[in-house]
């Protein structure tokens, strides 16, 4: 396809109607009177949070100016002559020149086009998808991957998911990585320097989206984020010790600035949240870290926070999709290296474990699905709220885990037979392989499948190696091993 010019584009849309929202808490920073600036794109683009009618749209732009702006252009074709929608949205260096805005009036399960435009340069042309109509009953795909540490690897799981047919991809956390290595470690990867502040942590974020990999995958899918605890500093809810909170704030700032997430000015820093996917599945984002308690802090343990665990239980009680997804960051299953109890993951919080498994157990509530990053291995696992009753067959399992490996970062390589000899409830475990999952569901089944990478180099092979078959109605699966070990 030959690229549009800027001449074009700016006649494209001369006739158009402004059907686009500039964030609220965005706008009250920047004032009004937004004009298009020179600069460059140079950090890629993307969009997510996508609903049945509007997409969020993001870039951020190059530029000396301490205020500026861009135009973005929506189209229903790549060529961007069906336009459909226009803005031109304000940023400045206290939002780090980031560009975000939200466009309405779209049409449900629709693919569209879009592109960014300064004074002088055009972005590169991305595409986006809405969501089904609540009653579609229509099959889903989904990918999802976790732990991208730049200097352990590059992202050529992202380039093959990328090229993948996909409905939506969803980081389950930990996208940047906040401490740097020096230069004599023999990373793979350069990255020195240590995320401490806003300055900082911005930058971190550069660096990881200077990867060509995650860029495409930014340009070509909607994307939903949820952070771990690497976005700020490695477990820091364990208060040991606990960050400055200017620091933790600046970890949050910068996710907010670097992530097609509209941030809500009543909550700011919530992410939490239920997406519908039509009939066939409701998905629901946790935030696993940043309500936690109970770690030296004199307070009950919660890995959730009382509110959260209680919008979750209401949200899966009265769902009625066929698929209930939850995505979220640490391990649910007990003892899920073999290792013994993970504190970090919800081993460290069996009350609250228990507590969620049980209603689930007792309401009889079908089709719980588990999206689970953190723990750098490919794994699945059966869960109930009484794991020595489900390992030794006394009690029938309540739900299904699925832990998607690691992009990069390195995994606890422990032989899958020893895992299962001290965890029975496992069912595959792989903690050498890196890379992503798929997830492909409709009414009649949920499709699981786990792809390694070859991470030494940006054109490194990715192949699938695990496949996962769970029929609707049954907390369980059979399993294909599609290829032996590298």
């Amino acid at each position: 396809m030959r690229p549009s010019t800027r001449r074009e584009l700016v006649a494209a849309t001369a006739a158009t109607a402004f059907t686009a929202a500039i964030p609220p808490a965005w706008g009250a920073r920047l004032g009004s009177g937004a004009r298009v600036g020179p600069g460059s794109f140079r950090d890629g683009v993307a969009s997510g949070e996508p609903g049945r009618t509007a997409v969020t749209f993001w870039s951020r732009i190059s530029t000396e100016r301490p205020r500026s702006g861009a135009r973005l252009i929506v189209a229903r074709d790549e060529g961007m002559q069906r336009v459909v929608a226009t803005a031109v949205v304000p940023t400045g260096r206290g939002i780090g020149h980031a560009l975000k805005a939200r466009v309405g009036g779209l049409k449900p399960s629709t693919q569209y086009f879009y592109v960014w435009e300064s004074a002088n340069s055009v972005s590169p042309v991305g595409r986006t998808l809405t969501r089904p109509p609540q009653d579609s009953a229509a099959p889903l795909r989904i990918a999802f991957s976790s732990c991208q540490q730049f200097t352990s690897g590059f992202f050529s799981a992202h380039a093959h998911a990328a090229a993948e047919d996909l409905d939506l991809y969803l980081f389950l956390g930990d996208y940047v990585y906040e401490r740097g290595r020096p230069e004599s470690s023999g990373d793979l990867r350069l990255d020195r320097f240590d995320a401490t502040d806003l300055r900082s942590y911005r930058r971190k974020y550069r660096t990881y989206r200077s990867d060509a990999g995650l860029r495409e995958l930014h340009r070509l899918h909607p994307a939903l984020h949820i952070w771990d605890d690497h976005e700020v500093e490695n477990n820091y809810s364990d208060n040991r010790p606990t960050p400055a909170p200017l620091q933790r704030i600046a970890g949050y700032r910068a996710a907010s600035e670097w992530i097609p997430r509209v941030v809500d000015p009543r909550d700011r820093h919530r992410i939490w949240r239920r997406i519908p996917l039509g009939a066939t599945a409701d998905l629901f984002l946790l935030d696993g870290r940043q309500y936690r308690t109970g770690d030296q802090d004199g307070q009950p343990r919660r890995i959730l926070g009382d509110r959260q665990m209680r919008w979750l239980l209401y949200g899966l009680r009265n769902s009625r999709a066929t698929w209930k997804l939850i995505a979220q960051q640490v391990s649910v299953a007990a003892n899920p290296f073999g290792t013994g109890e993970v504190r970090d993951s919800w081993d460290g919080y069996p009350e609250d474990r228990a507590l969620l498994l049980s209603q689930v157990e007792r309401l009889g509530i079908p089709n719980v699905v588990f999206l689970t990053g953190d723990a750098h291995v490919f794994s699945c696992n059966l869960l109930a709220s009484d794991f020595t009753a489900l390992g030794n067959g006394s009690a029938p399992p309540s739900a299904v885990e699925y832990i998607g490996g690691s992009v990069t970062s390195p995994g606890f390589d422990s032989p899958e037979a020893a895992v299962q000899a001290r965890s029975p409830w496992n069912r595959q475990y792989n903690g050498r392989d890196h890379g992503y999952a798929l997830m492909a569901l409709d009414g009649a089944q949920l499709v699981t499948e786990y792809r390694r990478s070859d991470v030494s180099s940006p054109a490194g092979m990715t192949q699938t190696f695990e496949r996962f078959t769970q029929p609707a109605g049954v907390n369980g699966n059979t399993r294909e091993s599609l290829a032996p070990p590298v």
